[in-house]
């Protein structure tokens, strides 16, 4: 961790991104929270379409991960935010995901001096449910049309996945990241942007020194 807060003390106050599935957190809660969804039924009816009804999680799995992504979160729609809270609640509860206690306190640390951002391409809600645990306060995500409290099926802006973090930390930050993280090949856009990046998981050390 000392390397990484010696290369952001160098640079400006400026964001640093987080990756959340993988990397705040492990697992990913957009899964989480669809099994669950699918588990009790029925989907309502934008995930129908992108998932059908005959193995809805089966059709998922053959999604390119931009459409995941979309999928996912449209499988929110008709939810308030206390009920999408209830199923945060209980992934976390099941074990179904956790905290990456090493991540969150990189995140903390860097928190001391640089503005730090959950970037993830679960659903924004998804995200501002999850920080709190992870003690970030700052999230931006694939963020659904809301009406009277409810959540819509419509997609509001970026789709934040892969490309589409990159168009989304220059609409939101407009300007580069002093630090990005991510554990998959689909974070590996943003993290050639960011002054400094790091990897975990699957592509831990590959283009980026790996962290922990």
């Amino acid at each position: 961790m000392k390397s990484i807060l010696d290369a952001l003390d160098a640079l400006p106050p400026g964001d640093a991104v987080f990756d959340l599935d993988g990397t705040l957190i492990h697992h990913d809660i957009g899964e989480a929270t669809l099994r669950r969804q699918i588990a009790r039924g029925p989907l309502p009816p934008a995930a129908v379409a992108w998932l059908g009804t005959e193995d809805p999680w089966a059709r998922y799995e053959a999604l390119s991960p931009v459409d995941q992504c979309v999928a996912a979160a449209v499988a929110l729609a008709g939810l308030t935010r206390r009920d999408v809270e209830s199923l945060v609640d209980e992934a976390f509860a099941a074990g179904d995901v956790a905290p990456n206690a090493e991540v969150c306190e990189l995140a903390a640390a860097i928190g001391r001096r640089h503005r730090v951002w959950i970037l993830t391409g679960s659903a924004e809600v998804l995200g501002e449910a999850v920080a709190p645990r992870l003690g970030v306060r700052h999230v931006r995500g694939v963020r659904l049309k809301e009406r009277d409290g409810v959540l819509g099926d419509q997609i509001d802006g970026i789709v934040s996945c892969a490309e589409g973090k990159v168009r989304a930390t220059w609409v939101h930050f407009g300007r580069r990241p002093v630090f990005a993280i991510g554990d998959s090949p689909w974070d590996l856009h943003l993290l050639r942007l960011a002054h400094v990046a790091r990897t975990t998981g699957r592509i831990g050390g590959m283009e980026f020194p790996a962290f922990p």
